[in-house]
């Protein structure tokens, strides 16, 4: 397939979310190898090519549901590929629960990451407490934190028609997280929580005045490089990482959390998670539970 009816297939499906449309691009230029000719190749050809590529289960089923919607696209005999398919999500539920089982032994307990987050706290670590007591509290994912610190005006709270900012807005005693932008986005629509914590009030203060800057008036992104500037989901996660608890993920979090609230079957608090995270019961009892 050439580049030229990779982007017909793409005009064809003008459904595609912009994030899809990234996503299949990046998978699509995986075929460079072979000249990304997904249509004029033999499925035998394209899948002992793709198995090749990577040792990663997920990569290969990307990069093969790719290439069979395409070839679905142009009419092409794609049975053989969704043999193939399905014998690679076999392998990765396989692999998947064999991680969870890891896990279990390896991942902390809720005590241990209150107690890091505390820790935060009392050392004044303010920008590493706001990220990971908003990760505890709100089930927020990394995208979730790529967010602007503002006042409680009126006209900053507004935002302009379709603004696809995240904020964290500051008032006296309390403060809220305004999410424009997060994955689930289209399902669930802007998500607006009011957090009273003075813990997080003072140390959205103090990080404010640590940085030299003044709210309302200086773009104060809580995630940002050395110079302030906005920064791209690869970085934002690996920033994250570098205040959590022995450097673990977000996804790591809402599975203690998740877990453990499952653990006791307390039905309410796991659909606070649900909502807060912008997640089904379903999706979170099946990624997130352990043991399940």
């Amino acid at each position: 397939m050439s580049e030229a009816q990779f982007e017909d297939y793409l005009k064809a499906n003008s459904q595609l979310s912009e994030r899809t449309v990234k996503a299949y691009n990046n998978q699509f230029s995986k075929f460079d190898g072979m000249k990304k000719n997904v249509v004029t190749q033999s499925q035998s050809n394209i899948i002992s090519y793709i198995d090749e590529l990577t040792p990663s289960e997920n990569t290969r089923l990307a990069v093969l549901n790719v290439a069979i919607s395409m070839r679905k696209h142009y009419n092409k005999d794609v049975n053989k590929m969704l043999n193939r398919k399905l014998q690679l999500n076999d392998d990765y539920q396989i692999k998947k629960n064999e991680k969870k089982e890891e896990n279990k032994s390896d991942l902390p307990t809720s005590k241990e990451l209150i107690a890091w987050e505390n820790r935060q706290y009392i050392d004044g670590n303010w920008q590493a407490f706001i990220i990971v007591h908003l990760m505890r509290v709100m089930s927020t994912r990394n995208k979730d934190l790529d967010l602007k610190i503002i006042p409680a005006t009126r006209s900053m709270r507004k935002g302009e028609k379709g603004d696809k900012s995240n904020y964290l807005i500051l008032r006296k005693n309390t403060s809220q997280l305004i999410r424009n932008d997060y994955k689930t986005y289209k399902m669930y629509g802007q998500k607006k929580n009011v957090l009273q914590s003075r813990k997080l009030n003072r140390s959205i203060r103090e990080l404010v005045a640590e940085r030299d800057l003044e709210l309302g008036k200086d773009t104060i992104n809580l995630l940002s490089t050395k110079g302030g500037a906005k920064m791209n989901e690869e970085s934002i996660a690996k920033k994250i990482r570098s205040y959590t608890f022995r450097g673990l993920s977000e996804s790591d979090y809402n599975k203690v959390f998740v877990s453990e609230v499952a653990e006791v079957k307390d039905l309410k608090k796991l659909e606070t998670i649900s909502k807060n995270r912008g997640s089904s019961l379903e999706v979170l009892l099946k990624e997130y539970h352990l043991d399940v």
